[in-house]
């Protein structure tokens, strides 16, 4: 019986981030917290990749907070080792969007998956309700760049 654990590697845009000392907490292993930090750089560099940062929507007249982080810890990271983070856009249907998460060590061992949720909204704090053109122009040009089977 295959589960969870059995799945195969996440494909989309992946980046290997090495583990710094500074990350660790007293038990020697990467301290919780920080996994949110791996996850954000991996998703800055696959938007950044098209042009879009945080400052670029600011610019555009809107704002893409994180509504939800959910992370499922399955193996700790440790000091000198590797994380590979891959990120994977899932289709929006509205002016949200969906990244799928998948952390594993340097030989492949699942160390966890996670989810994030980002809404749009505009310069008045507004929440939007669909996407965009300059946004869904932005989401299929990752889609497209993720099914291609990248790496940053």
């Amino acid at each position: 019986m295959s589960g969870v654990r059995d799945r195969p590697p996440l494909v989309g845009a992946t980046l290997d981030i090495p583990v710094r000392f500074a990350e660790c907490d007293p038990y020697g292993v990467v301290w919780h917290g920080h996994y949110a930090l791996y996850l954000e750089e991996v998703r800055d560099r696959l938007t950044s990749r098209f042009g879009f940062t945080p400052a670029k929507a600011l610019a555009l007249g809107y704002r893409v907070p994180i509504t939800r982080l959910e992370i499922r810890y399955r193996a700790p990271a440790r000091p000198d080792g590797l994380v590979r983070a891959t990120a994977r856009l899932r289709p929006p249907d509205t002016a949200r969007f969906i990244v799928d998460y998948e952390l594993r060590g340097g030989t492949g061992e699942l160390l966890a998956r996670a989810e994030t949720e980002q809404v749009v909204v505009n310069a008045d704090g507004e929440l939007l309700l669909t996407l965009p053109a300059a946004l869904k122009r932005l989401a299929a040009e990752i889609l497209a760049f993720q099914d291609s089977g990248p790496s940053l």
